[in-house]
C-alpha cells in the first residue's frame, strides 16, 4: 500500500519490526542513533530495544525504569548515551551497556515537594550541551539544564501562546540556524516554538490535533498526532498534508484499545487496516525520509513508512 501527500509517496510497511508479541500497553518513544539504528522501548518489560532499519532486533538493554516514555540521545566523549524519561518520576542517563550515569528527580529540578513530576521527553543541544526536560503528565513545565545539571530556566507557556497543557514532547529542530525548540502542547492542540534561551518565537495553532511527537528529514518536519495521523510540514511550518489519518478510530469504544461484547478491553490491531494509524506516540525520521512509528495501545504496533518518491 502507498500513501501520498503533496509530492511525497510512502510505502506502508506493517511488518517492519521483527519482534515477539508484547502484551503490555506500549507508551514509549522512538529515536534513531547516528549509525542508523532504531531505539525504542518494550511494551511489557523494563528494556530498551535496538533494531536495524530492516527491523531485526540487535540488542536489548535492561533499565531501572518503571515506565519508559521519551527516549533521547546525547553525546559524551564521542560516544552516544541514552536519556530516558521514566514517566513515574525521573529522568535517567545510561550507556548502551546499561550503566546508569545520572538520575534526576523533581528535587534536582527545583520542584516544590507538593508539585507532581511526571516527565515525558527530553531534548539535547549538541552545541551548548543543554538538556530540556518536559513534564508533560505532571506540572506541564519545561526545564532547561546546563551541562552541570543546574536549572537555567523554566518555561510554562505563559510568555508564549498561553499556559502549556500536557507539553508531551520537546524537540530541537536541526533545520534551523540557530536551532529552535519545538514544544508539542498537546492538550491545547498546538505547537509552541522557542529559541534555546527560552524566548518565544512563534506558534502553530491551525491544522493540528493532539500533536505529540516530532521528527525531521531534510527541510521537512513530521508531527505525530495521538488522534491519529502524521502531519508533514515544510521549513516555514506550513502544513503540506496528512498521512495515515485514522481519526475515525478515536471514536470507538475503548480507544486506543477496543471493548469486546462482554466489555473487556482488548488489543485493537485486528480492527486497524493498513494505511491508517490508531494512536501514534513514538516517531522518528531517518536521513532518507523514512518514518518509523510506534503506537499507544496494547501490544504495540510498529510501522515503517518508506519514502519511495519525492
Amino acid at each position: 500500500m502507498e500513501l501520498k501527500v503533496n509530492s511525497f509517496t510512502y510505502k506502508w510497511n506493517a511488518d517492519w519490526a521483527k519482534l515477539p508479541a508484547m502484551e503490555g500497553h506500549s507508551h514509549h518513544g522512538l529515536v534513531i542513533s547516528r549509525d542508523g539504528h532504531i531505539i525504542t522501548g518494550h511494551a511489557t518489560e523494563s528494556r530498551i530495544l535496538v533494531l536495524d532499519k530492516q527491523g531485526n532486533l540487535l540488542k536489548e538493554i535492561d533499565t531501572p525504569i518503571a515506565e519508559t516514555h521519551g527516549i533521547c540521545l546525547a553525546e559524551e566523549n564521542g560516544e552516544e548515551v541514552l536519556w530516558i524519561a521514566d514517566a513515574e518520576s525521573a529522568i535517567v542517563k545510561m550507556t548502551f551497556d546499561g550503566t546508569v550515569l545520572k538520575k534526576l528527580t523533581k528535587a534536582d529540578l527545583g520542584y516544590d515537594e507538593d508539585q507532581v513530576f511526571s516527565p515525558t521527553a527530553m531534548a539535547w543541544d549538541a552545541l551548548s550541551g543543554k538538556i530540556f526536560i518536559t513534564d508533560g503528565y505532571g506540572s506541564s513545565l519545561i526545564t532547561c539544564l546546563s551541562t552541570d545539571y543546574d536549572v537555567l530556566y523554566v518555561l510554562d507557556g505563559t510568555e508564549g501562546m498561553g499556559r502549556f497543557a500536557c507539553p508531551h514532547w520537546v524537540y530541537i529542530d536541526p533545520r534551523k540556524d540557530p536551532a529552535e525548540l519545538y514544544v508539542a502542547d498537546r492538550a491545547n492542540h498546538r505547537v509552541q516554538i522557542y529559541d534555546l534561551d527560552g524566548n518565544f518565537l512563534r506558534g502553530i495553532d491551525q491544522g493540528l490535533n493532539t500533536p505529540s511527537v516530532f521528527g525531521t528529514f531534510g527541510d521537512y518536519m513530521v508531527i505525530g498526532e495521538l488522534e491519529a495521523r502524521l502531519v508533514l510540514l515544510d521549513k516555514d511550518d506550513q502544513i503540506l498534508g496528512y498521512l495515515g489519518d485514522g481519526s475515525r478510530h478515536v471514536k470507538k469504544e475503548g480507544w486506543p484499545n477496543r471493548k469486546n461484547e462482554s466489555g473487556k478491553i482488548i488489543p485493537p490491531q485486528a480492527d486497524i487496516p493498513a494505511g491508517e494509524f490508531n494512536s501514534p506516540h513514538g516517531m522518528a525520521c531517518d536521513s532518507n525520509g523514512d518514518i518509523y512509528v510506534s503506537e499507544w495501545l496494547l501490544g504495540d504496533r510498529f510501522t515503517k513508512l518508506e519514502l519511495v518518491a519525492q
